[in-house]
């Protein structure tokens, strides 16, 4: 389903919406006949009422020469507005990775050198420093989340300001920073080892309609091993090797 983590019904507060997601999905009960992935059909309505958000902060231009640097400086410039809204809420939902919000430095040393081709097997020597609770490369998947939710938190902290829906806020990730632009950096690099696993992997990276070269979820086969293909992706998104 297109939707954020952490709403699996979409949008918030919208019965008919979330009851429509759960019917289709217990339609697939009826229908499938294998492990099946399918795609709900609708984007989640805007819970935030009308009018085109933007970002109130001032973001640079990303520099797609050097995206481990542009991404620092994004992260360093969005710093004190993540650090206000942490302060006035109380809380953050930085963590999945198993990374602090103070190790989010080495979230952005994982993520770049995914972008850069270090590969997805192992966690990159810059990034050792958290207690990561997930093996690669599924922890590349929860490092994404974190970076996400920085990028979120940072955001929403001006007062006065109303949140982004979910598309106004994968529509500035994707266009205007370099956050975005090393996520599609690391779909390409997923597409050129061409693994099916990987690839769907690349699904909770990046949502439909943000990436322009077919699925996001690559070209999923009718039968790929039934539910012993599912069982060995699951094992090898989550580290085990044969």
């Amino acid at each position: 389903m297109p939707f954020p983590l952490g709403r699996p019904l979409g949008v918030a507060d919208d019965s008919e919406f979330q009851t429509d997601v759960l019917r289709s999905a217990l339609r697939l009960l009826e229908t499938a006949t294998q492990p099946t992935i399918a795609d709900f059909p609708r984007q989640a309505p805007d819970g935030n009422g009308n009018g085109v958000w933007a970002c109130s902060i001032t973001m640079p231009e990303p520099d797609v020469s050097d995206l481990e640097s542009a991404l620092r400086r994004e992260v360093d410039l969005l710093m004190p507005w993540y650090e206000e809204t942490r302060r006035s809420r109380g809380r953050t939902t930085i963590g999945m990775s198993g990374a602090t919000p103070e190790q989010i430095d080495a979230v952005v040393s994982l993520v770049a050198a995914c972008a850069e081709g270090e590969g997805f097997s192992e966690v990159p020597a810059a990034a050792s420093e958290p207690n990561w609770i997930h093996p690669m490369p599924m922890l590349l998947r929860y490092a994404v989340e974190d970076l996400r939710a920085f990028y979120q938190e940072a955001v929403t902290s001006r007062p006065g300001t109303r949140p982004p829906s979910q598309h106004d806020m994968h529509t500035w990730i994707f266009e205007q920073t370099a956050l975005g632009q090393a996520l599609l950096q690391i779909g390409h690099r997923i597409a050129e080892v061409g693994d099916q696993p990987l690839l769907m992997m690349r699904g909770f990276i990046i949502p439909e309609g943000f990436w322009v070269d077919g699925p996001t979820w690559g070209q999923q086969t009718r039968n790929p091993g039934g539910a012993q293909g599912l069982s060995h992706a699951t094992a090898y998104l989550a580290g085990e090797r044969p």
